[in-house]
């Protein structure tokens, strides 16, 4: 079951990198979609960002051994969409009942083609993985593009008001994701995904997983630019979704809540990879 769990939270991190406001005036339909078109057009722009990542989650299992476990996750990241480069560094914490809690430090890069993830698990000698992105992958990895594919496939955009991010008033605006969309998202970026931690994640289908997604944008007034992302979602896993006896248990329901805050916009940033990325292994190859 602690490498099940371990495995479920390395998942976690794979989906997150791979989703209320006050009272305000209100706005029209024609408004909003005006408003949408110059996020969309803005943000398209954008050359380089920074973004701080938090993310928490409950992890329930029912049936063999009832457990529940929580997560949390904090990190921060650098985006280069002209050179289509990306660096995250992200400390996870996996505290069960009655067991230690155990810290497990990701660090993921997105470099010519490539992603590099650095897993540092309990048990396991540090190991780096990697695996070739289609050609278009950066946009479903980008942390900004994915808040635009959201918004130009979203079934209903709902103004809820005004608030203030970090000093900057924004508009908060509701998003109701087309869920069938989501899937399809979350499916091609899953990609090529081999064994890790004892599960077969190359033979999970992560899109038909999710349940339920709730998100909600914070857009600076005066810029249109993303300051805020709080995305919710809820998914549902079963031992034949994840190659497993069917007495291993019953279900897994996850309960996640990330926040992601954007910054730094079209700062020089740099992007390396280090040198013991170089002998990663590659999944799926």
């Amino acid at each position: 079951m602690r490498r099940l769990m371990l495995s479920v939270a390395v998942m976690l991190v794979l989906l997150s990198v791979m989703l209320t406001g006050c009272a305000g005036g209100e706005m029209s339909e024609a408004d909003i979609q005006k408003t949408v078109e110059e996020i969309v057009t803005t943000n398209y722009e954008v050359e380089t960002s920074t973004f701080d990542l938090s993310m928490e989650a409950e992890i329930d299992v029912e049936g063999g051994e009832d457990v529940s476990v929580a997560l949390v996750g904090t990190g921060t990241g650098v985006t280069d969409s002209v050179n289509r480069q990306m660096h995250m560094v992200m400390n996870m914490t996996v505290s069960t009942p009655e067991q230690d809690t155990i810290d497990m430090p990701v660090e993921y890069f997105l470099v010519d083609g490539w992603m590099y993830m650095k897993v540092s698990v309990p048990e396991q000698e540090e190991q780096w993985l990697k695996m070739e992105m289609p050609d278009d992958m950066w946009e479903k990895q980008n942390q900004a593009q994915q808040q635009i594919e959201m918004l130009q496939t979203a079934e209903e955009v709902n103004f809820l008001g005004i608030e203030e991010v970090n000093g900057v008033e924004c508009y908060v605006v509701e998003i109701i994701p087309d869920l069938s969309a989501l899937q399809q998202m979350i499916s091609q970026v899953q990609g090529q995904m081999s064994q890790f931690g004892n599960v077969d994640l190359s033979a999970m289908d992560l899109g038909r997983m999710l349940k339920q997604v709730s998100v909600t944008q914070y857009v600076a007034m005066d810029s249109y630019l993303f300051m805020r992302t709080d995305q919710h979602m809820v998914m549902e896993i079963t031992p034949e979704a994840m190659g497993l006896p069917d007495d291993e248990f019953d279900r897994i329901t996850e309960d996640v809540t990330t926040v992601l805050l954007f910054r730094d916009y079209n700062e020089p940033v740099t992007i390396q990879l280090p040198q013991g990325a170089l002998a990663a292994v590659q999944m799926g190859g």
